[in-house]
This record gives C-alpha cells, sequence and structure tokens, in this order.
C-alpha cells in the first residue's frame, strides 16, 4: 500500500483469537493525526501464528448487523476492527500491554476513510505493527506465550 507509517504515542497489545477456539493473532492499537482521529490496529510478527487479514476476520462476525449496510461493508468492517482496538484498551479484561509512550512502524496494506466518525476515528489503518523498544516488544510477545 505504500511506505512504512510510524508513530509515537500510546499502544494497546492484545491477542485475539481471530477464530475460534485456537486461530490467534497479537494486535496492536494505536491512533495517529490531529488529536488522535485515526485508528491504527495492526497485526504484530509472532513466527507461530497467523497473520490474519483484519477486514476478513471483521467480516467474518457479520459487522453489518451493528454498524448497518448503509455506509458499504468495508466501512461495517473498518468499524468492528476499530471497536476491536478501542474495546480492549478501555475493557480492561483479559491480557494486555497498555504502553503509555512507545514509538512504533506500520507497513500498511490497508486504509479506509470512513464516512462518519466511529469511537473517535474518521479514518483506520491496518497493517504489520511492530515496537520499535525491544524490550517491549518481549514483553507484548509474552502475551502469547
Amino acid at each position: 500500500m505504500g511506505s512504512v507509517q510510524t508513530g509515537t504515542g500510546r499502544v494497546t497489545v492484545f491477542p485475539l483469537t481471530h477464530h475460534w477456539p485456537d486461530r490467534r493473532c497479537l494486535l496492536a492499537y494505536t491512533t495517529t493525526g490531529n488529536f488522535g482521529t485515526t485508528a491504527v490496529v495492526g497485526v504484530l510478527p509472532v513466527p507461530e501464528l497467523e497473520h490474519p487479514d483484519l477486514l476478513t476476520v471483521a467480516a467474518d462476525h457479520h459487522p453489518q448487523g451493528l454498524y448497518g449496510s448503509r455506509t458499504g461493508h468495508h466501512n461495517a468492517c473498518a468499524a468492528w476492527v476499530i471497536c476491536t482496538g478501542w474495546s480492549a484498551r478501555i475493557g480492561g479484561s483479559g491480557p494486555r500491554l497498555d504502553i503509555k509512550h512507545t514509538t512504533w512502524s506500520l507497513r500498511p496494506d490497508r486504509h479506509i476513510t470512513l464516512p462518519k466518525q466511529m469511537y473517535g476515528h474518521d479514518a483506520l489503518h491496518t497493517g504489520t505493527l511492530t515496537l520499535d523498544d525491544g524490550e517491549l516488544m518481549k514483553q507484548a510477545l509474552q502475551l502469547v506465550r
């Protein structure tokens, strides 16, 4: 999709069972843009885990039932992905690593501009996300080991 995107700020890392009962991945949620209006949800590279396409995972959960279909299938899927990241940050249940301030890099694969704000965001970027701090990356990997 383009060059590597970088940012600095709060990052929430959490495991996701994307296909019941045993297909998992490790995700990171952060924001960028003025006032965090762009959501960034990336899959952290873990060799022994799958690297799913997040919009396909969202489609498997039939997001139109929750977000409607008027704005299109991709927008409903994007809203589901954003909700997954946002909920992991504010939910407090399950394992997660909430990093208050770090530098990250995203190799983007998708960008969706939403027709209206969802969870405070007007756009979504997905792809492969890495934390630039090797020690934090090790801590993140412990969530799935």
